[in-house]
């Protein structure tokens, strides 16, 4: 298995329990990889992580407004494209942990 897949497969666990910001995801690779590390390898990571985690049926990616989670209402393949587009964009580390939020539906 890839780093990136060992890394989705334990935040696909985690949303057993909570909601997970992408945000949360950059800190916790800065924090494992330290500092030679820049916001685009940092982010490319984190989106090939969210690609993994995208192909579970019942994983969706939103917002947070109000401390309530809105889902973006795309296909799992739109929400992971706009997800890769925005994040890779960025030049420094995404800190915001209100957008781009996994969420696992309760089944």
């Amino acid at each position: 298995m890839s780093q990136q897949s060992d890394m989705a497969d334990t935040v696909y666990e985690r949303l057993a329990r909570s909601d997970v910001a992408a945000a949360d995801l950059v800190q916790e690779l800065r924090a494992r990889w330290g500092p030679e590390h820049n916001a685009p390898e940092v982010h490319r990571f984190v989106e090939e992580v969210a690609a993994c985690i995208l192909h579970h049926d019942d994983v969706e990616i939103g917002d947070m407004h109000d401390e309530r989670f809105s889902a973006w209402r795309l296909e799992p393949w739109e929400a992971h494209d706009k997800f890769a587009r925005e994040l890779v964009a960025l030049d420094t580390f995404l800190k915001d942990a209100t957008q781009y939020v996994f969420h696992r539906r309760k089944t």
